[in-house]
């Protein structure tokens, strides 16, 4: 079996009943009531004298008296120290020779010290709890505190004499001793028991979300590879096609000795090289690093806007409201969303400008207020289109994919005198 599996069935073992280990926190508290209990039995032991028989004469312990109930205590000291102390720090979930050893020391300790003083059964407010606790089911418990509580009531008939009188006190006093007993044994077992189950719920909770957690970043993955591929397939792969076949025409024109059409077409392969090499810069700086290791949210859309009027010939506007807080993951999709808008204003809209706005305030739609969020809003002055038809690209849907999975939502105008593409996300506290 391995470890892992071996821990696993020690735990599940402790779940049905199987004591656990004890802190060192625990076993201070026991080295702190065994001391106690020790003082206890030898005051008790001191003052113990002959005890009184059924007609009230004086008699002697038929077994010792005071010396029987020092040696008693004593026993218990060692039976502590030698044998229960190091098998209350175990962990494991079998009865085995050592738990056997120790139950049967406490019973000849708890019968010989009330034989030996009667008031010494006090004996049992510590052995029992003891026993519950070195015992790894509640059912081993249960009949280790009998053995005790039979044990102890022939230590009464040893100390007191064989009278109906001394039977009732001992069947009373032990009978009542070994019910509290199996009582607050068997409740304190279901406490640790549900605790151990509530452990184990909680354990099997996280382990799910950690799963879950796994899940969504591998799906987040391959959506962003289909995303990326769906890209490539649309820009890059398209030109290079085109251009596959542009070399093809000006290869049979230069055959054919047409060299006006050849130069033309070399014209056109030009052009559609220089619009790849667009397309394949843009896709870089899509999937480039978001720029915010270096600076704030401003800062990284003002470099943003500068790398994509260098690489477009778009001219670029930004401005962002001051004193606005976002969390870090928030930072990075608004971030996407303006890089995700303003290839949509290269690839499609023929504008020569864009503004970038990222602002705390109401949406671009009539009633679409977005209080106490921040709007991202890209605007450019193109040809515009029709935001309720069916889309070939994947560029907006995934964009909206982007800002559902944080929380917000994506909304776009568009007509004749331009698009607005506006990024709604939670938060935007002043700072």
């Amino acid at each position: 079996m391995t470890a892992t599996a071996a821990e696993g069935a020690r735990t599940a073992s402790r779940g049905a009943g199987a004591r656990p280990g004890t802190s060192r926190v625990a076993m201070r508290w026991w080295d702190l009531g065994a001391g106690a209990t020790a003082v206890v039995l030898v005051v008790l032991a001191l003052a113990s004298e002959a005890g009184s028989s059924a007609d009230g004469s004086a008699v002697s312990s038929a077994v010792g008296g005071r010396p029987l109930a020092l040696a008693a205590t004593g026993l218990f000291v060692l039976t502590w120290l030698i044998l229960a102390r190091p098998v209350v720090r175990r962990d494991d979930d079998q009865v085995g020779r050592a738990e056997v050893v120790v139950v049967a020391a406490v019973v000849v300790v708890g019968g010989l010290a009330v034989a030996g003083a009667p008031p010494l059964a006090v004996l049992q407010a510590f052995s029992m709890p003891l026993l519950w606790t070195v015992l790894p089911t509640p059912r081993s418990a249960i009949v280790a505190n009998v053995l005790l509580c039979l044990s102890i009531s022939a230590g009464f008939v040893a100390s007191l004499g064989w009278s109906a009188d001394t039977l009732a006190t001992a069947a009373t006093s032990e009978g009542l001793s070994l019910l509290f007993s199996i009582a607050l044994g068997s409740w304190i077992t279901s406490i640790a028991r549900t605790g151990v189950e509530r452990g184990r719920l909680l354990d099997e909770l996280r382990a799910a979300q950690d799963e879950l957690a796994t899940r969504h970043r591998e799906a987040g993955t391959v959506a962003e590879r289909e995303r990326l591929a769906r890209e490539i397939h649309d820009t890059v792969a398209q030109s290079l096609t085109g251009l596959v076949m542009l070399s093809q025409q000006a290869r049979t024109s230069v055959a054919a000795g047409d060299a006006a059409a050849g130069l033309a077409q070399l014209d056109l392969i030009e052009s559609s090289a220089r619009d790849a090499l667009t397309d394949a810069r843009t896709l870089v700086a899509a999937t480039a690093s978001s720029g915010l290791d270096s600076g704030d949210l401003a800062d990284a859309l003002r470099r943003l806007a500068a790398r994509f009027a260098r690489e477009s010939g778009v001219a670029v506007t930004v401005d962002v409201e001051p004193g606005l807080a976002l969390p870090r993951d928030h930072q990075v999709v608004v971030i996407r969303a303006a890089q995700e808008a303003l290839a949509n204003v290269r690839k499609h809209s023929g504008s020569r400008s864009a503004h970038v706005a990222l602002a705390r305030g109401a949406g671009i739609a009539e009633g679409a207020g977005a209080a106490g969020g921040v709007v991202l809003s890209v605007r450019d002055e193109g040809s515009g289109f029709d935001p309720a038809a069916s889309r070939d690209g994947f560029g907006l849907d995934g964009l909206d994919e982007r800002l559902r999975l944080a929380g917000g939502r994506l909304e776009v105008v568009s007509g004749a005198a331009g698009t607005t593409v506006a990024a709604h996300l939670p938060g935007g506290e002043q700072s």
